[in-house]
């Protein structure tokens, strides 16, 4: 390990926690690394590992740093009145040196406000942020010097120190599982920490953050709300007694369960729930099961009548026939509070729902209308087919991760309908937050199709909200234009697990066979070339697979794909990040919700420009420029891991969103992932053509899989349709089966 001391010249870019700078030493460098709070003219000792980098050259990655502790009355005025102390400028720097004497800054350190009270103009409140910023400068490299033995970083010492800290490498010490609760680490970094700090492999720590990973890395990796209690013991058990000679049994692991009870978890019936998600799930079905199959009692014959004299003219307006099942869910609408309208491609769901608006807006013209979809590419696409505006789930109810929802049980949303478009999509904390926001007087109209894969996030909404009894309707004709569509009726047949049949007459539907993976990789970008040819833009081609690695996975397909549509050019401009190289004309998609930036998780747009922009600090700062949909989104360099690149994508992250042309490639190679709601959701993505390239044998695997794995949710169970008399009359409505 190098080692250099020297001022800090210069900070070229930093975060709240990294820093690359200048240093002035013996010689002119620049260096990189979690380096926390440090300010420009700052003296510095550096301890890293020389690194080259494309922009600065060979430059010093630091593993840690000290500020030397300054030893002269004109050092520690200097100190005390530099930025990093809080609530001190140099006036008053040299008023506690005059008090305190040169070593003031130990006296603060060891006797904290006490010492700083008795000097004129210091109260408390201005005590207590001296005090803070002279214990946090030290301290933190004390801790540092005392944890990175362990294998903590200088960055989780950094993070760890704002949650303890003083406290710090004591806390760590006994218990190093804290570095999960901080999502820092997971449980197996923790677990290789604790060895080299001593812990017990029997510490109830250890069971305790064990039983907490499994079960939320199997809710999470599965979709499940809870886990059976028997398989979360056992899976905990094995993790535990992997590599060691000391067992946890099985008692020692359902004791753990007890201690976490109510605190992390919640065991009900024999299903353990990470807490939250118990209680998402709990609130979502009391709030469906008094909403669900309320009805307008004696009103419902007048409003009946209005309703079908609207259709009537509704169709005679637009020429059109509805269908009995159309014009069935037009009049559920009106006589239910809760409804759910399903139905695969071509069965007229957005005629329905033009429709149901059309007569809504007739009958309650002064009524409030709510359009929504979990993403930002579905709420512009349910905009567009509607003719109404829309917005994201999120934005409806202003939430924002980590905060209550602007609209909630005691502010609800003021409208009298919502219509919910990709209901599959939607998993149970946020189907919970959004009924939440809902007042009890409101219609809520959930739209979607079954057949498609189920949330990325726990639940089966959806599924659950239909098996619960919940009133529901759902559309089967496929009408006449429909038919006509070759991706439609292939569509249908793969939902029925019955073979493709693709006429080559037409120009909808391709299959272009081939065995070798790495030649199916070469006809995805030669097929994707070939279009943009025939004047697509590459915004019109969505290249999808079933998983990210592998020779047609989306990471290499990606660079295959940018190096054939979005070559390297000197008038290019282009930032590598890590291993992914951002360049302008490059497709991107969002991966995380930002609500500051307006963008959410899904969003694909296209790179602008890289460029600089001035912050608020006055600085130039270098930022990458994205266009989605006609909105500039600016990202500085600290935020491109919210960006990925977007010629292909996973078909999980394709949901919500269409394309004029889709390509998918279907080989042995993603065996694991071969599934008939795979393959019918990236089907149900093209809007003009779909291509698929690779094997009849990997096709037809998928086909016949339906086993769709199982969801572990209470969902469904926890609501039931009840009849009660209330003055007389007979009342429908659901009530929770399982409340407790």
């Amino acid at each position: 390990m190098e080692t250099y001391t020297g001022k800090l010249r210069k900070i070229i870019y930093r975060n709240e926690d990294f820093l690359i700078a200048s240093l002035v030493s013996d010689q002119e460098m620049t260096i990189k690394g979690s380096i926390y709070g440090v300010e420009q003219g700052e003296e510095l000792t550096v301890y890293g590992q020389w690194e080259h980098h494309p922009k600065f050259g060979k430059q010093l990655a630091v593993e840690r740093w000290e500020r030397p502790i300054p030893q002269t009355e004109e050092q520690v005025i200097a100190f005390l009145a530099s930025p990093l102390v809080k609530g001190c400028g140099e006036k008053r720097a040299v008023q506690i040196v005059d008090h305190l004497g040169p070593n003031a800054l130990q006296r603060i350190t060891d006797e904290g406000e006490d010492c700083l009270l008795p000097i004129k103009g210091i109260g408390p409140q201005k005590a207590q942020k001296i005090v803070g910023s002279v214990k946090s400068t030290f301290e933190v490299q004390r801790i540092m010097a005392e944890l990175l033995v362990y294998g903590i970083t200088a960055n989780m010492v950094t993070r760890l120190y704002k949650e303890y800290g003083s406290n710090t490498a004591e806390v760590v010490k006994s218990n190093p599982y804290k570095l999960t609760e901080l999502k820092l680490i997971g449980f197996l970094k923790a677990d290789e920490i604790s060895k080299k700090i001593g812990i017990s492999p029997l510490s109830g720590h250890r069971i305790d953050a064990c039983v907490d990973f499994v079960l939320k890395e199997k809710c999470f990796n599965g979709g499940h709300c809870y886990l059976p209690e028997d398989e979360l013991i056992q899976e905990t058990q094995r993790i535990l007694n992997h590599n060691t000679d000391k067992k946890v049994s099985v008692e020692e692991v359902a004791q753990s369960l007890y201690r976490l009870e109510d605190k992390k978890l919640v065991m009900e019936d024999g299903c353990v729930y990470p807490k939250y998600l118990y209680q998402y799930e709990k609130e979502l079905a009391r709030k469906l099961s008094e909403m669900g199959g309320s009805r307008e009692g004696e009103a419902m014959p007048s409003i009946e009548k209005r309703v079908e004299t609207l259709i009537k003219a509704y169709q005679m307006q637009h020429n059109i026939v509805l269908a009995e099942k159309q014009r069935e869910a037009i009049r559920t609408l009106f006589q239910e509070q809760i409804m759910i309208l399903t139905g695969n491609p071509g069965t007229g769901k957005t005629t329905v729902i033009r429709a149901m608006l059309d007569i809504y807006k007739q009958m309650y013209p002064a009524h409030e209308v709510a359009l929504a979809a979990p993403t930002g590419r579905a709420s512009r696409k349910l905009a567009e087919v509607a003719g109404h505006e829309a917005s994201t789930i999120h934005r409806l109810i202003g939430y924002r991760a980590g905060e209550e929802p602007d609209f909630n049980e005691s502010c609800p949303l003021p409208h009298q309908l919502i219509i919910v478009d990709e209901m599959s999509m939607v998993d149970v904390p946020l189907a919970s937050l959004l009924m939440n926001a809902v007042r009890m007087d409101a219609k809520v109209l959930f739209v979607g199709d079954v057949d498609q894969l189920p949330s990325v996030n726990p639940g089966n909404v959806l599924k659950d909200m239909i098996q619960s009894g919940l009133p529901s309707v759902k559309l089967t004709e496929i009408f006449r234009q429909a038919q006509e569509s070759q991706i439609i009726t292939n569509a249908h047949r793969v939902n029925q697990g019955l073979p493709l049949l693709i006429d080559e007459s037409k120009s909808d539907m391709y299959f272009i066979y081939q065995e070798d993976p790495e030649r199916i990789a070469q006809l995805t970008v030669r097929s994707a070339l070939r279009f943009r040819e025939l004047g697509y833009d590459t915004a019109d081609i969505l290249i999808l697979s079933p998983m990210k690695k592998g020779p047609i996975g989306t990471q290499n397909l990606n660079e295959r794909l940018q190096q054939a549509l979005n070559p390297a050019h000197q008038t290019k401009k282009e930032w590598k990040v890590k291993k992914v190289i951002f360049r302008v004309g490059d497709k991107v998609i969002q991966t995380k919700n930002d609500y500051s930036k307006d963008v959410f998780n899904g969003d694909v747009g296209m790179i602008k420009d890289v460029t600089q922009v001035t912050n608020d600090e006055g600085e130039r700062v270098d930022v990458l420029v994205c266009d989605f949909m006609g909105k500039e989104v600016v990202y500085p360099k600290e935020e491109l891991s919210h960006l990925q690149l977007a010629y292909a994508i996973t078909i999980h992250k394709s949901q919500g969103g269409q394309a004029p042309i889709v390509i998918i490639p279907v080989s042995t190679s993603h065996y694991i992932m071969l599934a008939r709601n795979l393959v019918y959701t990236g089907m149900t993505r093209a809007e003009e053509k779909l291509v698929f390239i690779g094997t009849k044998k990997a096709m037809n695997i998928a086909i016949n899989n339906d086993k769709i794995s199982q969801r572990n949710t209470r969902l469904a169970q926890r609501i039931s349709v009840i009849e009660t008399v209330e003055a007389g009359k007979v009342k429908t409505y659901l009530k929770g089966a399982i409340f407790k």
